[in-house]
């Protein structure tokens, strides 16, 4: 048992989209959620049917906002903080596993978190919805990580924060363990009784 697949919302990082409710509703002239405003535009994004710059200027237009491109590129982005323990388990893993990301996210979510943390420098490569043009739990995305990344499936622990997509995954061939960051340690013990090091 080799190689580790990991989620990167709510396992590796948590976040919480409420923080950019709140700044661009202060900011914008749109009644209404603005979340809810913008589902459309970021199922678009994060499946790649528009880049980061278009759905910046898209959303800015949509919501009526006040600021600038880079202003709202930068509420967008500020979502995350770490999931600490997970960062601890990384750390360990990476000296006895090949370690990689699959993740439904956008070109902005995802060179952010390249760019402002560390712990992503620990991973060999990733697949991602917006790259690869869907998302889980469809199983093409599956397909996709263990053609390109090189994976053999079964002994391949892929972690997961949503059960929809840890069962997806298991169809796919293989071992998964669904993540609840309020339980680390039966994570831990999970992964150790499948024979990973962690």
């Amino acid at each position: 048992m080799n190689t580790l697949l990991f989620d990167i919302g709510n396992v590796i990082m948590h976040f919480d989209f409420a923080r950019a409710r709140t700044r661009l509703a202060k900011s914008s002239a749109a009644e209404g959620d603005p979340l809810g405003l913008l589902a459309p535009l970021k199922r678009q994004l994060e499946i790649g049917e528009i880049e980061g710059s278009t759905f910046v200027a898209e959303a800015i237009t949509t919501l009526g906002y006040r600021g600038s491109a880079e202003q709202f590129r930068e509420v967008w982005e500020d979502i995350f903080s770490p999931n600490g323990p997970m960062w601890e388990t990384i750390e360990r893993a990476r000296e006895h596993h090949r370690l990689f990301l699959l993740s439904n996210t956008s070109d902005i979510h995802k060179d952010s978190l390249f760019r402002d943390f560390a712990i992503f420098e620990s991973f060999e490569g990733g697949i991602y919805s917006y790259s690869s043009g869907c998302a889980k739990p469809d199983s093409r995305v599956y397909r996709t990580a263990i053609a390109e990344l090189g994976l053999i499936a079964a002994e391949t622990l892929y972690v997961d924060d949503r059960c929809e997509n840890i069962e997806a995954a298991t169809r796919a061939g293989f071992v998964s363990l669904h993540y609840d960051p309020r339980s680390h340690e039966r994570f831990l013990q999970e992964a150790r009784s499948r024979g990973f090091a962690l």
